[in-house]
């Protein structure tokens, strides 16, 4: 049975770094507060005003014997467009993100083969009529697992 994979465990430290993203670690939001694994939602009217979109893309393998795959991760800095001065805030947020995931160990803990990259800064797309507005910035993160073995337990160093 499998509990976790190395895919999850990225997803999951990635959120982690971004659990610091709060005004009492001297930003100046509470986005890290509110982080969304897999999607971003729209943000309603009992949401805070920000908030944070872990968004994994399609994954890019490659087989040699292992599993070699990088994954790109979209971190999302989301918020409503009707609160004052909203581009300028995500502006903001999404150098707050740089500075939380741009750490020194760039393999998350091991997790990677390699070092996480960063990619393409982009305009997160808004629906018609959507009261959500966003920046997405990508990170690759390029990890290894044996064929058949999803899990945590690669054999190799990672």
């Amino acid at each position: 049975m499998i509990h976790t994979t190395r895919r999850l465990l990225i997803l999951l430290r990635l959120g982690e770094l971004l659990s610091v993203i709060t005004k009492a670690n001297g930003f100046t939001t509470d986005a890290g507060l509110k982080i969304y694994i897999g999607a971003a939602p729209e943000l309603g009217s009992a949401d805070p005003d920000d908030a944070l979109a872990i968004v994994p893309r399609d994954d890019l393998p490659t087989e040699s014997g292992y599993q070699w795959t990088k994954l790109p991760v979209e971190i999302q800095a989301i918020g409503k467009a009707s609160v004052a001065d909203a581009w300028s805030a995500l502006e903001v947020l999404l150098g707050a993100v740089k500075l939380a995931v741009e750490v020194p160990d760039r393999t998350l803990g091991s997790l990677l083969k390699g070092d996480m990259t960063r990619g393409a800064t982009r305009v997160v797309e808004r629906q018609p009529g959507s009261p959500t507005i966003g920046l997405g910035v990508i990170y690759v993160c390029s990890y290894v697992e044996p064929w058949g073995n999803p899990t945590i337990g690669v054999e190799e160093d990672t």
